[in-house]
């Protein structure tokens, strides 16, 4: 997801009692009695009350009717929300952190800010509630990981949010499109395994004559950067040695600079000034030939009041590289929604029972589930079998995002993370736009990273590697 909603987007302020007002339950869910059964008689003993969040309500609203049958399970629920964007909630979740504050009881925030405030002391780790609740995090791959720092759990998830490849079925089994490419490469038109495939195919289809670009992945400074790292995990690179100093200007480096550039021959010319305002329109709009793109998207795609391009897209798996001498897939998870509890709060207990019920496979599949509001994408291994979730995302969609989650890896998941992020972004974006020359990107960007490291410490950040590491998926070709 990015900074626009997947649906339309929620106008003028939302009250608690409006959002209490939401129905209890849906039909057709899976139940899981013994899982939220367990949660609510550990809850019970931490008494009732109403909680505090900070959280962006186009999120809140599909998670309202769990927290509904929470509170009348429990007398635990919430009074209030501050509501504001998720990609602001960073910046206010670390003001938080460092005045200590416990106004708030929880936070919904990516996840990827687990080590940057769980190393600030905002956060409560949760492992202790989960062992009284009997409770796992039973997700897809490792993307349970992301939820871990330092060998302690500190979210809990709702949203998986991993980036799938799309492309248009309708024009590649097109038989004259088959033909045409054929006699141009000698190959048969087919799924593209590598990026090298992707960019062979979306030039063939590139077609700004007929308003049809090639590629619709964003380019804009806030988010572009969230494809280089596909590029350059496939390709065997990591960011820093074991000394924390950073490895940008490295073979792997370079050829995720390449590759990140080279999609610009099949952009739209106005693409780095445009993020999923402007994109997700030219999408569903039949504008695009393809795309890795964030899944929530699928659902708006294969509606077809909202798309014109309802039942012509084919979602699989993000292609790979074979850069490093074996071809490995690596696709993103970024931003990821989850439930981080302040330890500052006097109801942290009552809060953290809270995230965990939000995270059972019936609460989940609901939240995942709605129709309307679609903000909350599949994470659990029960959303991959789940009929509510694939009549919202589709067989084809559901069997893509597991496929991704497999291979899902963060962006910098260290202490600093917005800031190493930001340096990188600043210094792409403007050799996209012809500010800066390819070659100086990444002596750029490690000379600022150097600089935050020297900062923020490196016996710390090395102390944090293996969280990192830890969040990348254990395979490379998923089956």
């Amino acid at each position: 997801m990015t900074e626009f909603t997947r649906r339309s987007v929620v106008k003028g302020g939302l009250s608690i009692a409006s959002l209490s007002a939401l129905p209890l339950s849906l039909p057709g869910l899976a139940h899981a009695a013994d899982e939220n059964a367990a949660i609510v008689a550990a809850a019970k003993k931490a008494g009732g009350g109403n909680l505090k969040g900070m959280i962006w309500s186009n999120y809140y609203v599909a998670m309202t009717p769990a927290m509904n049958r929470f509170k009348e399970a429990t007398g635990i629920g919430v009074g209030s929300i501050q509501d504001i964007s998720i990609f602001v909630i960073p910046q206010r979740a670390m003001a938080e952190a460092l005045s200590r504050s416990p106004e708030f009881d929880f936070f919904h925030v990516d996840s990827n800010m687990i080590p940057s405030l769980a190393s600030a002391g905002l956060l409560e780790p949760l492992d202790d509630y989960m062992k009284k609740a009997n409770f796992n995090i039973n997700a897809v791959g490792t993307y349970g990981n992301f939820m871990r720092y330092k060998g302690k759990t500190y979210g809990m998830p709702t949203d998986g949010n991993v980036h799938v490849q799309f492309t248009r079925k309708d024009l590649m089994e097109n038989p004259d499109e088959q033909k045409r490419f054929a006699d141009k490469h000698g190959k048969k038109l087919d799924y593209p395994v590598t990026w090298e495939d992707d960019q062979q195919l979306m030039e063939f289809f590139h077609r700004p004559d007929q308003d049809l670009y090639g590629s619709a992945n964003l380019r804009n400074r806030a988010n572009g950067v969230t494809w280089w790292y596909m590029y350059f995990y496939s390709a065997g690179g990591f960011p820093f040695d074991d000394d924390m100093n950073p490895t940008l200007d490295t073979p792997a480096g370079r050829y995720a600079v390449e590759t990140y550039l080279n999609v610009k021959k099949v952009s739209h010319p106005e693409a780095p000034g445009w993020g999923t305002p402007q994109m997700i329109p030219r999408i569903t709009g039949g504008k695009a030939y393809a795309c890795q793109y964030w899944d929530g998207i699928i659902a708006l795609n294969e509606n077809p009041k909202k798309s014109k391009t309802a039942g012509k897209w084919h979602y699989g798996l993000a292609p790979g590289s074979k850069f490093s001498g074996k071809l490995m897939h690596r696709s993103i998870s970024s931003p990821l929604g989850a439930i981080l509890v302040n330890r500052h709060s006097k109801n942290k207990e009552k809060a953290a029972y809270l995230a965990l019920w939000w995270s059972t496979l019936k609460n989940s599949e609901e939240i995942v589930g709605d129709r309307v509001n679609t903000f909350h994408d599949p994470w659990h291994t029960g959303h991959m079998t789940s009929d509510v979730v694939k009549t919202a995302y589709t067989p084809g969609g559901i069997s893509a995002i597991e496929t991704c989650l497999k291979v899902a890896s963060p962006p910098i998941y260290l202490t600093g993370y917005l800031e190493f992020q930001d340096q990188l972004a600043k210094n792409l974006s403007e050799a996209y736009v012809g500010q800066k020359k390819a070659d100086a990107v990444l002596k750029d960007t490690e000379a600022a990273w150097t600089k935050i490291v020297r900062r923020i410490g490196k016996r710390k950040l090395k102390q944090e590697l293996e969280s990192y590491k830890a969040v990348f998926p254990k395979i490379d070709v998923p089956t």
